[in-house]
């Protein structure tokens, strides 16, 4: 059985029971396999590794490898753009450094977090997945590196951009003019002189929305307004507002206002 996530810069699968493939690599990624349950025999540079529970292994781009597992089996394999991912803290950088242990009820709780993710934006906007991916690859960092990694990459992101009030301003004005539209994370990182990682956290942190549900609230906001003073059908708003169904646009709206937009309109 298999159960895939696949969004544009990482993709995540958990595999449980048979399993087995031929020797290939990914170019240009990272593989992270960890074992939930029993052992999986992994062969990496012609390498033979047996894998037990919370084995973490960490694969560089173009290493070739392959595996097979028993019924008794299961895995959680995440697969990164290398320029999305981290290798590894300073000085950790080395061959031993592809091995790590990981509580497997730990990674199972992220999985089922991923999933979630999933399925809240089952009709899947481009800052919706770019928001999605970055918190998936935050938590890879996390859980392969721990708080000290996670240190690391905040050090780094900090010394490497200078964020400043004025700039994540801006970067706030970039999205009220362009909630409608589909809008890039990366641009609005930019504009804040921010990675996409640190934007999406010191966004939050500065307005307690991440910058899509950002984008979500103008929406709502500018709908209880149009459904008020405007004769526009239901559909006719959703379009508008830049969602990509009306059943999005339903879903969205009575999330946040407790009442569906027909409701809304009706003063019910």
């Amino acid at each position: 059985m298999q159960i895939q996530l696949t969004l544009p810069q990482v993709e995540i699968v958990q595999i449980v029971n048979r399993f087995e493939n031929i020797l290939h690599s990914h170019e240009g990624h990272f593989q992270m396999t960890i074992p939930t349950h029993g052992t999986c025999y992994f062969t990496h540079e012609n390498k033979q590794i047996a894998l037990t529970p919370g084995e973490a292994l960490l694969l560089n781009p173009s290493d070739r490898h392959c595996f097979h597992m028993g019924d008794d089996a299961g895995v959680i394999i995440a697969i990164a753009r290398g320029d999305r991912f981290h290798v590894a803290p300073p000085g950790e950088r080395d061959e031993a450094a592809l091995r790590k242990w990981i509580e497997p009820g730990i990674v199972k709780a992220y999985f089922r977090r991923w999933m979630d993710l999933a399925f809240e934006h089952p009709n899947v906007e481009l800052l919706a997945a770019q928001e999605s991916e970055t918190r998936i690859l935050d938590d890879l960092q996390q859980l392969m590196w721990g708080g000290e990694g996670r240190r690391q990459l905040d050090t780094e992101q900090k010394r490497r951009f200078s964020p400043s009030d004025r700039h994540l301003m801006e970067a706030m004005e970039y999205l009220r003019a362009h909630y409608t539209e589909s809008i890039k994370i990366d641009d609005a990182a930019a504009i804040a002189l921010q990675s996409r990682f640190h934007f999406i956290r010191s966004f939050k942190a500065a307005t307690g929305y991440s910058p899509y549900q950002y984008v979500l609230h103008l929406r709502v906001e500018e709908a209880k307004r149009l459904l008020l003073r405007t004769s526009h059908t239901v559909t006719e708003i959703s379009f508008i507002l830049g969602f990509s169904t009306p059943s999005q646009f339903y879903r969205v709206f009575e999330k946040s206002v407790l009442a569906t937009p027909e409701q809304y309109r009706n003063g019910k």
